[in-house]
């Protein structure tokens, strides 16, 4: 099995896991009333809720029904693995293949089939090696084992059955399947934009190339950590200790109370010079440590360069790494935002650690103070990312919510409604 029916499964599999990937993600907003004759998004769920009601799914195979199956499927979406190869790969792990049947039927119309591959597998997916028309047993886990990878391997599943594929990725939701990345292919540009839309990354880095036949979504913690930027590397199940960008109430209350603890706390500085109404103007970063947040970085963005400031770590954390994780991050965001200088306030007797950076002290910048401390204006020139947003992307990846312009935003997955 090779091919992929596209008009179900890429959808369906990507629609499931996204929900999953980041639960702090915006629901495409829902319209209080709808006209005569037009859907909403609820109403759609509501209609995909019914019909998946319509469907039963099983992973208990009939060998029976394989052939008549696989008969039906090559006729739509070309070459597949035999039916003693499907046998195979069910009786090695049962969770690997899927019928569906609509309620009160006994027949088997549709399926979904997966690899459940170990790690030397993946490999071998990557590099090629895989037989995916009679794939190695020596790849494969048992129902009992977590795969290191769910590889897509084929779906058939005609109307109405679609609306059962959610249930399978129920079951690859788990947590016996939930830390194992899902990788499939794409043939249609309906295809890619559906992975895409709603998750999935295009291309696999392996051996120093990029695979771009692949689309993955990343799921477990080695993935997400090296595919996400560094201001994007906190899951609160999947990396408990990393940084994200503040995009609500909840991480403002966190990020003030981490500064009110430093500054407040500990340096007695007065509230109104801490909290000097720059908070809502600017971008804040908050890092967390095993889900404790740690410290936080505020940046603000001037025409031609972007202000780095207010690094304050928790002093139950100044023995990690997190001061230097933080501003590793803040360089970083800046440079995906295109800027090519910093600038910032360093205290006399910190000014070692910004040197660390490539900051220096700034020409002819005389020291001068605030707060009770001494203070020297410190520079460095950066460059703007291979990556870094520009008019050229276009408008989705514009208007993505901010320090999330590596993944889809809601607005562009509120697109697949079309416009009124």
């Amino acid at each position: 099995m090779q091919a992929v029916q596209e008009n179900s499964l890429s959808h369906s599999i990507a629609s499931r896991q996204s929900a999953t990937r980041d639960r702090n993600e915006t629901s495409p907003p829902v319209p209080a009333a709808a006209a005569p004759g037009e859907e909403t998004a609820g109403s759609e769920r509501s209609r995909l809720h019914r019909a998946a009601s319509m469907v039963s799914v099983t992973n208990r195979v009939r060998a029976e029904d394989i052939p008549r199956l696989l008969e039906a499927a090559g006729n739509v979406i070309g070459q597949l693995a035999s039916t003693e190869t499907v046998l195979r790969i069910a009786d090695i792990n049962p969770d690997s293949i899927h019928v569906f049947s609509r309620r009160g039927r006994a027949r088997a119309e549709g399926f979904v089939s997966t690899l459940l591959l170990n790690r030397k597998g993946r490999t071998a997916l990557l590099d090629g090696t895989l037989n995916l028309l009679d794939p190695q047993s020596e790849y494969l886990v048992r129902q009992h084992e977590s795969p290191d990878v769910i590889y897509v391997w084929a779906s058939y599943t005609p109307g109405l059955l679609a609306a059962g594929i959610e249930r399978v990725f129920d079951r690859y939701d788990s947590p016996h399947y939930a830390r194992a990345d899902i990788i499939s292919t794409s043939f249609t540009l309906r295809g890619h934009r559906a992975m895409v839309n709603r998750g999935f990354e295009k291309g696999i880095e392996h051996d120093g190339r990029i695979l771009d036949q692949f689309y993955i979504l990343p799921r477990s913690p080695q993935t997400v950590k090296t595919r996400s930027p560094r201001y994007a590397t906190y899951h609160p199940e999947l990396q408990p200790t990393g940084i994200r960008v503040v995009n609500g109430f909840d991480d403002m209350m966190r990020m003030a109370a981490v500064r009110s603890a430093v500054f407040i706390g500990e340096q007695a500085c007065p509230y109104d010079e801490e909290f000097d109404g720059n908070d809502l103007a600017a971008t804040h970063l908050l890092a967390f440590v095993d889900n404790e947040p740690a410290g936080c970085m505020r940046i603000r963005f001037f025409g031609d360069f972007a202000k780095m400031e207010r690094l304050a770590v928790r002093k139950q954390f100044r023995h990690t790494r997190t001061a230097f994780d933080l501003v590793r991050a803040s360089v970083d965001i800046c440079r995906d935002k295109g800027y090519r200088r910093l600038y910032g306030h360093a205290r006399e007797d910190y000014l070692h650690f910004w040197q660390h950076f490539g900051f220096h002290v700034k020409e002819n910048g005389a020291p001068f103070s605030f707060s009770d401390h001494a203070f020297v204006e410190m520079l460095e020139d950066i460059e703007p990312s291979r990556n870094a947003v520009k008019l050229a992307d276009g408008p989705y990846r514009i208007i993505r919510p901010e320090g999330a312009w590596h993944v889809p935003g809601p607005l562009e997955r509120s697109a697949e409604r079309g416009a009124a």
